[in-house]
């Protein structure tokens, strides 16, 4: 099994917490259902570096990040 582990700084973290609230209470106010994306955008290897962007209502891009794909060893996780 394999896992995409996503490296975030700790401002694009609170970023992408604070936009899943806001999102949340507006959905709650407006009593409909609703949800988020994030998106990995890969750029050109060694030219582009990958983003990462969170969509809700909103798009709001959340700048470079690092990312890789990790083994692990349960194959259940």
């Amino acid at each position: 099994m394999r896992k995409l582990e996503i490296t975030l700084t700790e401002e694009q973290y609170q970023h992408i917490q604070e936009e899943i609230r806001y999102s949340n209470r507006m959905h709650l106010s407006e009593g409909v259902f609703g949800g988020y994306e994030l998106c990995l955008n890969e750029g050109v290897p060694d030219v582009y570096g990958s983003t990462l962007e969170i969509k809700t209502a909103n798009n709001i891009d959340l700048g470079e990040v690092e990312w890789k794909f990790v083994k692990t060893g349960n194959k259940y996780y």
